[in-house]
């Protein structure tokens, strides 16, 4: 089991998602690795960004690849999936270059979510196997719905594709009212990567999806989550990303405190 650090924990908007934080800052975070999340802004200066992690010889075995990708999937215009689908090869060449092998992906998003189902379930297979061929296996993630739930989703998709690969975020999860039921479902047998965050709502409370709180600090019951996880025996990546910015350097204390806990729950 790895226990890895998004980056997007403490690359935001405050600092200007300054991709540097992770070169200047890496060797401050108690983990085995880092989940890079990729923002819009990277695509302006990617080749230095790059070459810059290549040369620290940074361990990024997962890849949050572009959550545009999941508006695109998700959306009956065909022109938007095109665009989907060259974003998910820029990504692609992205993850061969850093040597990262598994990419989590959305495959609905934007104003329309999850509305076009046997669209989505279809192109999720296409998706599938373009990643496949470029040499990464795709995770796909249980984000937000707005007409089903994520749980029903992953269901359906792993009876399409019985090998599929699923990430569990905590978050969307108990925003459902469903991460007890997700813990319980055959879809945990493709599950090879988890999102550890926490969520101070109740059920479906639209305005409480943010700020993301850190682990202890919402209404997850973390005890059966990680009791849940130990009983299946689940050896795969896990990812802190509930975040902690600041203007300036990183929060290497706050981050470093839930990665502890999340080690220690889980060892």
């Amino acid at each position: 089991m790895q226990f890895l650090l998004s980056t997007g924990a403490f690359v935001g908007r405050v600092n200007g998602r300054n991709h540097a934080l992770l070169t200047e800052h890496h060797s401050e975070f108690d983990c085995d690795g880092f989940e890079f999340m990729i923002f819009p802004e990277f695509y302006n200066n990617s080749e230095p960004v790059i070459e810059s992690y290549r040369s620290a010889d940074l361990n990024i075995p997962v890849m949050h690849f572009d959550k545009e990708i999941g508006g695109d999937i998700g959306s009956e215009n065909k022109e938007d999936y095109a665009h989907g689908l060259r974003l998910l090869l820029n990504d692609l060449n992205t993850a061969k270059r850093l040597g990262t092998k598994k990419a989590v992906i959305h495959l609905w998003g934007r104003k329309d979510s999850d509305k076009y189902t046997d669209l989505i379930y279809s192109r999720a297979g296409e998706v599938r196997d373009i990643c496949l061929d470029n040499g990464v296996v795709p995770v796909f993630e249980n984000i937000f719905c707005c007409v089903s739930s994520p749980l029903i989703h992953l269901e359906n998709l792993a009876e399409r594709y019985p090998d599929i690969c699923f990430t569990i975020d905590s978050r969307p999860a108990q925003f459902h009212g469903e991460l007890e039921k997700t813990l319980k479902s055959h879809v945990m047998k493709n599950v090879s990567h988890i999102h550890i965050n926490d969520y101070a709502g109740g059920y479906l409370e639209w305005d409480k999806i943010n700020p993301i709180p850190q682990p202890l600090n919402g209404n997850v019951d973390w005890d059966n989550f990680f009791s849940s996880l130990k009983s299946i025996g689940f050896d795969g990546t896990v990812t802190l990303e509930a975040p902690a910015h600041l203007p300036v350097g990183v929060d290497s204390e706050t981050l470093n405190r839930s990665l502890r806990f999340i080690k220690n729950n889980l060892k």
